[in-house]
């Protein structure tokens, strides 16, 4: 360390050269009265903003906390097409950070979630639609044993021989009697 005594001025380092600044290394600051056009034709639209503030958060992470950064980055790329821009700005506002609006980006895009789920349930008990599965065990309903009896087919006059002699043939066991 160089000390400065009275008798001799202080020695800047070689690399500190006060007489070379120039302007171009001064950093400018924007006036604070800037108007309400410039900011808009200057800055960024908030979404764009927002999404390089986010993704720029998203790369200093590591683990599963990048990993959920990440994921709402792109739910809120998901997120801009599926609503308006307006609602997508107000949402980005009223987070007020970057912590909070991953929480917020999340939680929207669970109940977005959970509305298609919905829909695909209502859209499966629609006729128009494939009808879900029957479980099976059910008993059948009074429509259904109708259409079957309407499509039997007539019985045989062996088959008629056979039920009124009343014996089985030899492929059919019955139920023992215990059961």
């Amino acid at each position: 360390m160089i000390r400065s005594s009275p008798l001799r001025p202080s020695v800047c380092p070689p690399r500190c050269n006060l007489h070379s600044r120039s302007n171009s290394y001064v950093p400018k600051l924007e006036p604070f009265s800037r108007s309400k056009f410039d900011r808009l034709t200057k800055d960024p639209p908030l979404i764009q903003k927002a999404e390089n503030e986010l993704a720029d958060y998203c790369s200093t992470l590591e683990g599963d906390a990048g990993y959920s950064c990440w994921r709402a980055y792109f739910q809120l790329k998901d997120l801009q097409i599926e609503t308006p821009r307006e609602d997508v700005e107000r949402l980005i506002l009223q987070a007020g950070g970057i912590k909070s609006l991953i929480g917020c980006l999340h939680g929207i895009a669970g109940m977005h979630k959970g509305r298609k789920e919905a829909e695909k349930v209502l859209n499966c008990n629609s006729i128009a639609t494939k009808p879900c599965p029957v479980p099976d065990g059910l008993p059948k309903s009074r429509e259904e044993m109708e259409e079957e009896e309407e499509a039997r087919m007539p019985d045989s006059p062996f088959t008629r021989l056979l039920r009124t002699k009343g014996s089985s043939p030899a492929w059919y066991s019955p139920v023992p009697d215990h059961a």
